[in-house]
């Protein structure tokens, strides 16, 4: 009996292993690493730079939002960017082809890794561009390194506490067992069955771009470590925008913040209405008609209202 338990333990391991390879491997495979690891403080940070050095407007650093990585943001913006300045993709601590470090769900935590990798490029004067939870990422790098900035655009971002809790999945992932065999066994099943319908759901009203899926690289959120970074990214969100959200007043850099009024993942009453009239001087563009993945489906308005703060004539849509 107990030689058949053994057996049936180990058959199940080597199943875990087995699928969760896969899935690794899969993914991987479609979508490789497209930038280059920069060391920061003993992680590895993978980031992709794009543009001329020597261009006249300021470099851009453009940070993704939750489940998503640096190709998200590559085949919208930066690509649109990178014809006349340098533009710099970070994939998040944990995510992509990040490594992650202690504490790495925490705003600051990555914001300071993010800088790292600004540093290591030598850009001066950045202006940076965060999306939803990249947002939040983006007013913690703007706390902590507004001087060295010279401007902030959120888009969708994610600022103030809200109502409400979060997915089943990301919850469940952050229990002990649980979330372990959640990540190995369901989420490379389940995710890759449900991924289409999250990407039509977050740009709904919008229609996502053709071969969105495969260009982004969504599969790579599937792979256990992954997943495990995303799911407590957005299982502790709530409690780190709580310790910033008192202090946006601080902030006295340019800021332009835009968002869709179809917006139904990130709520633009709670989050950049109210934002709006914490900044001092701050714009906001509603965009009508639009959903959460706006720097898709409205990347000219997008970087007219980025090279309109660069210009110092940000005026409020």
């Amino acid at each position: 009996m107990r030689v058949i338990t053994y057996l049936l333990l180990g058959g199940l391991l080597f199943a875990i292993a087995g699928l969760s390879g896969c899935a690794t491997w899969n993914a991987e495979r479609n979508a490789p690493m497209v930038g280059e690891w920069v060391d920061v403080n003993g992680e590895r940070i993978h980031v992709f730079a794009a543009g001329p050095r020597d261009g006249a407007k300021p470099p851009v650093v453009l940070i993704h939002g939750a489940s998503a990585n640096l190709r998200d943001m590559q085949m919208s913006l930066g690509e649109a960017l990178s014809g006349d300045r340098f533009v710099l993709m970070v994939d998040r601590p944990g995510r992509g082809y990040s490594e992650r470090p202690k504490n790495g769900h925490e705003l600051e935590v990555q914001a300071r890794y993010i800088n790292g990798a600004v540093k290591f490029y030598g850009l001066e004067k950045p202006l940076v561009v965060g999306q939803s939870l990249g947002g939040a990422v983006a007013l913690s790098y703007a706390l902590q390194y507004q001087d060295e900035m010279s401007g902030l655009v959120l888009l969708a971002p994610v600022s103030h506490e809200w109502p409400g809790g979060i997915s089943w999945y990301n919850s469940a992932s952050q229990i002990p067992v649980i979330g372990f065999f959640l990540r190995q066994l369901v989420i490379p099943v389940y995710g890759q069955l449900a991924a289409k319908d999250g990407v039509e759901e977050s740009f709904s009203p919008d229609v996502a771009p053709e071969n969105y899926y495969e260009r982004s690289g969504l599969a790579l959120l599937f792979r256990p470590k992954d997943f495990k970074s995303n799911a407590a990214d957005i299982a502790n969100l709530k409690d780190e925008i709580k310790k910033q959200q008192d202090r946006y007043n601080e902030l006295k850099l340019p800021v332009a913040i835009v968002t869709g009024t179809e917006d139904t993942t990130v709520s633009p009453d709670i989050h950049s209405k109210t934002l709006v009239m914490e900044i001092d001087g701050a714009t906001l563009t509603l965009l009508p008609d639009t959903g959460h993945a706006l720097h898709h489906s409205e990347t000219e308005k997008i970087l007219e209202v980025i090279d309109s703060l660069v210009a110092g004539d940000a005026t409020t849509l």
